[in-house]
């Protein structure tokens, strides 16, 4: 079915989750291309988009008239998904992954332009909390965003380089956009990524891709540890972990895992 042959939502209520899911799947889009894709009179969509605009749940890309989700809006996806029940199983892998490296693990996925943890199993001794579930954190420079930005096309990784806010979180925080290009394609190269206090201080980290069927992509199974206990070669080391941890996740994640 064409998009002009779509049925348009029939419902209030309908209506306006169509509008929000547009908006979260395409973002930086105007009035006439939302009612175009869900079939809403222009009339109708321009008043439920100022309508959340009030409401806190999307706002103007800057600079322009179209529409992009809002902070809020994230954070309460991030509040969803970290409450979304996690499988037993995935849990049991989580916990067995952070006794065998003796640093905490996290799963997460994309949202916007974030990373939000959708489960964690803590090591014994934590200097940080900035990577248990239901946190956020950037894409551009954390091990798990940068798995994420890796996926890109050149032109999508080029419109997001150019639209993002970069801030300096640490003295050693990667920004410049040629610098992030490199470490992008250093990531695309080797399958993993691995940074170093960019946005903590202290803190070190690595990620690896959850991959399942068909090569889909279904998140970042990561790891942080503070500087005093690891290094750049200390996280190469604990990649072949990762990476055979994040097989046996991808399958919790579908319901094949057994205890």
């Amino acid at each position: 079915m064409t998009t002009s042959e779509r049925a348009p939502p029939d419902s209030p209520t309908a209506k306006i989750m169509t509008v929000l899911d547009c908006v979260a799947q395409q973002g930086g889009v105007s009035t006439v291309h939302i009612a175009e894709q869900t079939g809403l009179p222009p009339p109708t969509a321009h008043r439920i988009c100022s309508e959340l605009e009030r409401l806190g749940h999307l706002q103007r890309v800057p600079g322009s008239r179209n529409w992009m989700v809002s902070r809020p809006l994230v954070d309460l996806s991030a509040r969803v998904l970290a409450s979304a029940a996690m499988t037993t199983a995935a849990d049991a892998v989580l916990t067995s992954l952070t006794r065998e490296i003796g640093e905490m693990t996290s799963f997460g996925v994309q949202v916007a332009d974030h990373v939000v943890y959708l489960a964690s199993a803590e090591a014994p001794q934590e200097l940080t909390l900035s990577f248990r579930a239901g946190r956020k954190a950037p894409l551009f420079c954390t091990s798990s965003g940068r798995l994420f930005l890796a996926r890109l096309k050149g032109d999508e990784l080029e419109a997001y380089l150019e639209a993002s806010e970069r801030p300096s979180y640490t003295p050693y925080t990667v920004t410049d956009k040629a610098s992030l290009r490199r470490a992008i394609e250093q990531v695309r190269t080797e399958g993993y990524a691995i940074t170093c206090q960019e946005y903590l201080l202290h803190v070190a980290g690595a990620a690896v891709p959850v991959v399942g069927d068909h090569g889909l992509f279904l998140g970042a199974l990561s790891v942080a540890a503070p500087d005093v206990r690891t290094s750049a070669e200390k996280l190469l080391e604990i990649v072949p972990h990762l990476q055979n941890a994040s097989e046996l996740f991808a399958k919790c994640l579908k319901g094949h895992c057994r205890r």
